[in-house]
């Protein structure tokens, strides 16, 4: 299986796959930097993120503390409480985040800590409702320019059977590095958006879909295949 998340995120991932009794090759596709961009001063009545990565060598100020966080993802929720926050509000998606806040919040200011590539849903949706965000862009992930020789031999000498994929920027860049190879592969993808990205380089029936855009639903879906292994190919 090869595992394309960045670091550390992939040696978690990993350990989960050997557990399953798979194989894991580590081998990102983008490489995340931090970018040291100050939190700006100031009362916040929310915290916004949609990556664990947002809260990567950050942390809240006793200002920032009290306000709660929304967050895309259990594993972004983790984050934030790891940096300090309390975490009120949870959901899969930017957009099922931006209903719930719209739904259930007063308008008001919100702190984003966000990448430099990025969906403007959140802006969209919640500077359409009447809040006020502040953009901080405290990671930027840019693909990496090749992947160790001995990850390109293995999908040379056909001992990779799968890639893990988790959004449509990463999914593309692995693509862009395994090559013609990519059509022999199975594609599990965290989403359907993730799904069309694949679609471009391996023939449909390659390409498995989470019901869920989470980890544990990728992961259900890989047990899920393995257990039907005796009835298909993957």
């Amino acid at each position: 299986m090869l595992v394309t998340r960045p670091l550390p995120q992939a040696t978690r991932v990993a350990k989960r796959l050997a557990a399953l009794g798979h194989e894991a090759v580590i081998a990102p596709a983008l490489e995340i930097f931090l970018t040291g961009a100050p939190v700006p001063d100031g009362t916040f009545d929310l915290i916004l993120a949609t990556s664990a990565q947002a809260f990567g060598g950050w942390t809240a100020r006793h200002a920032i503390q009290s306000a709660p966080a929304a967050c895309v993802g259990e594993k972004t929720a983790q984050a934030a409480r790891a940096a300090g926050l309390a975490v009120e509000f949870v959901a899969p998606r930017a957009e099922a985040l931006a209903e719930c806040l719209i739904a259930r919040k007063k308008p008001g200011a919100a702190l984003y800590l966000a990448g430099r590539e990025r969906k403007p849903v959140l802006e969209r949706r919640l500077g359409g409702a009447g809040w006020r965000l502040e953009i901080v862009e405290t990671y930027d992930a840019r693909p990496v320019a090749s992947w160790p020789e001995g990850v390109v031999a293995a999908l040379r000498g056909g001992r990779i059977d799968a890639v893990l994929h988790y959004s449509p920027r990463s999914a593309g860049a692995a693509l862009a590095l395994i090559g013609d190879g990519a059509a022999r592969l199975s594609h599990f993808c965290l989403s359907s958006e993730v799904a069309n990205i694949c679609r471009q380089a391996a023939p449909g029936a390659r390409i498995l879909t989470a019901s869920q855009p989470d980890e544990e639903a990728l992961l259900n879906l890989l047990g899920s295949v393995e257990s039907r292994r005796g009835d298909r190919t993957v």
